[in-house]
């Protein structure tokens, strides 16, 4: 079970408690629940400090910033930091890392999590007591805690395929973003961001920067102490296959690899996993999901989430970790946050192009240029017109609202989706204050700096952590990632925006700097991602869609999707694009198994 506790904010009276347990209020005793109910990854890593008016929860791996080198952070050295700076202390402090502080001298409760959000948070403040948790779920069934379901975040959840922070799926209940502490002073409560990046834009010579990032990377596998159960995520990508590249250098000799199939060649990048395999000579093994795996697995997946998940390759993920774990392997090294650093997503160079049309002078768009294209007439609208049309309507939408453009909730619209008291309880436009709000705190004024700081948040901290920490902690598999060690995060904000992606050119300067290491197959392959076709396999799998279509006929009575969009829904998938509606189709199908499991009522 993960960081769990209580801290009193009025009387100094503080209990915090780690695993199963108890823990007593003033007049209320709370009883935590077991693991596999409230979702709470396994931490052995959680530990207590406790004296002289300090009271300390610390879970996971932290390390201290600074030169000449980086050095864990024991609770000990902790609680000396926090006795010397207070709240200051956290700029140092790095890592991976879940904390809590209580000073009852100084009537202060410091909660926080690292800077990239791997560790996560949850909190309530009542008028006499801060309770926290790793898991939005145990918060909010405590004693004197509301477990009412926020609905926002249930629509924020429909259109981001999770409930991102600092939002959770219960109303009383919030979640720290990354490089977040809460600071509770006499019963207030403060939010800071403790910690920023440094995006540089000046040049630097390439074997510097090339040396820098090695450098980084051994430094990054090695403080993960890999041993003979120690083994990798291999999709056979630029991350994955760097990871394992270095772990085959530092730890044990042959490293041990796994890896997913989908029986898919679209999907499927077995090839280049058993490529990355014979150049590192590691030891490969392999499974091939298929449709009845979902049957399986669909609902476990739906348990172990304290909120609403809906990422879809959380299935491909847990059977890899089950794979590890079958095979002796409970520590995996991950690949995820590379295209996050490094400028690796396709959208990345979408939106430059997007950008260009915004430094066209405005008498030229709004004199002439627009009014051409609107006024074009539909009898003879010749494809040119078409596109200029639909480019000029995409570019006119500031970031990052524009990334949203291609968003089932946004191309078939929200009135036309939601129940019409679903829809009246809330705000369809609130998500993209929240998600301005990311983009306008960005330390850079560089087009692809807020883009990636953004997917820092979003696309890292708020989905694809979520799902590797939630499927490893059920495969029982502990899980490090390299590529965010503050080492390589450090090094990747010391590289010029026009360096690590000149143009259009994704991963420019990561696939020159790994030239000579990597396989040129694996550099220069197509980017498939870790998703699984699971629109074409509902078109072929009777299980999955009696499962699925099961789902959907439940949701239907709860009044928070029409009927008639999940027919239309259903109809697009079947004569449209399988793949493009057959991800809703699964957030759908997972809300209602999410809310059958959690036995939650709107």
């Amino acid at each position: 079970m993960g960081l769990f506790g209580f801290f009193g904010t009025t009387t100094g009276h503080t209990s915090a408690i780690r695993g199963h347990g108890e823990i007593s209020t003033y007049a209320t005793s709370m009883r935590v629940g077991d693991a596999s109910a409230t979702g709470i990854p396994t931490h052995p890593t959680t530990q207590s400090l406790a004296g002289d008016g300090l009271e300390i929860l610390l879970q996971g791996e932290p390390i201290w910033r600074g030169t000449p080198a980086q050095g864990a952070a024991s609770i000990e050295s902790v609680a000396a930091g926090y006795r010397q700076q207070g709240a200051e202390f956290l700029q140092r402090l790095a890592g991976r890392f879940a904390l809590a502080v209580s000073d009852s001298k100084a009537h202060r409760i410091i909660l926080a999590i690292d800077p990239m959000g791997i560790e996560r948070l949850t909190y309530t403040l009542l008028d006499d007591a801060v309770i926290f948790g790793a898991s939005a779920e145990a918060v909010a069934r405590c004693p004197r805690v509301s477990s009412r379901i926020n609905k926002q975040a249930v629509f924020d959840y429909l259109m981001m395929h999770m409930v991102p922070a600092p939002a959770t799926v219960y109303e009383y209940v919030n979640k720290l973003r990354p490089a977040t502490c809460a600071i509770i002073e006499n019963g207030k409560l403060r939010l800071e961001r403790y910690w920023s990046p440094r995006f540089e834009s000046r040049p630097r010579a390439f074997s510097e920067l090339q040396g820098e990032l090695f450098a980084a990377l051994r430094s990054a596998v090695r403080d993960t102490n890999p041993d003979a159960a120690t083994g990798a995520f291999l999709s056979g990508g630029l991350d994955s296959s760097s990871v394992v590249g270095i772990l085959s250098e530092v730890g044990p000799r042959p490293a041990k690899t796994f890896s997913i199939g989908f029986g898919y060649p679209d999907y499927d990048e077995l090839s280049y996993a058993r490529i990355a395999n014979r150049h590192f000579g590691c030891t490969g093994h392999e499974y091939t999901i298929r449709g009845d795996d979902i049957v399986e697995s669909f609902s476990r997946i739906a348990q172990i989430y304290d909120e609403p998940f809906g990422n879809s390759s959380a299935l491909p993920a847990y059977y890899c970790a089950r794979l590890a774990k079958q095979h002796g392997v409970d520590h995996l090294l991950a690949g995820d946050g590379g295209d996050e650093i490094f400028a690796g997503n396709s959208r990345y160079a979408e939106q430059q192009v997007f950008e260009l049309y915004r430094h066209v002078p405005g008498f030229f768009r709004k004199g002439l240029l627009e009014p051409l294209v609107q006024h074009w007439p539909r009898s003879i609208d010749l494809w040119p017109i078409r596109k200029a049309r639909g480019y000029i309507e995409k570019a006119n939408i500031s970031l990052p609202a524009r990334l949203e453009t291609w968003n089932v909730v946004q191309r078939l619209g929200a009135a036309e989706m939601l129940h019409p008291d679903f829809l009246a309880a809330i705000d369809v436009r609130a998500p993209f204050g929240t998600m301005q709000q990311v983009w306008d705190s960005t330390p850079s004024d560089a087009l692809l700096s807020q883009m990636l700081y953004y997917d820092w948040h979003y696309t890292l901290a708020d989905n694809d952590l979520r799902k590797v920490e939630s499927v490893c902690a059920l495969a029982n598999v502990k899980v490090s990632y390299p590529m965010l060690h503050p080492e390589v995060v450090d090094m990747s904000t010391r590289i010029a925006p026009d360096v690590m992606m000149p143009g259009n050119k994704l991963r420019h300067f990561y696939k020159q700097a790994v030239t000579g290491f990597l396989p040129n197959d694996i550099i220069h392959k197509k980017k498939h991602g870790f998703g699984l076709p699971f629109g074409l396999w509902l078109q072929e799998s009777a299980a999955l869609r009696d499962l699925i279509h099961g789902n959907l006929a439940n949701l239907r009575k709860r009044e928070i999707i029409r009927a008639s969009f999940i027919d239309r829904l259903l109809n697009l998938h079947t004569q449209e694009d399988a793949r493009y509606y057959g991800v809703f189709l699964w957030v759908l199908a997972m809300l209602e198994q999410w809310l059958v499991e959690h036995r939650v009522e709107l």
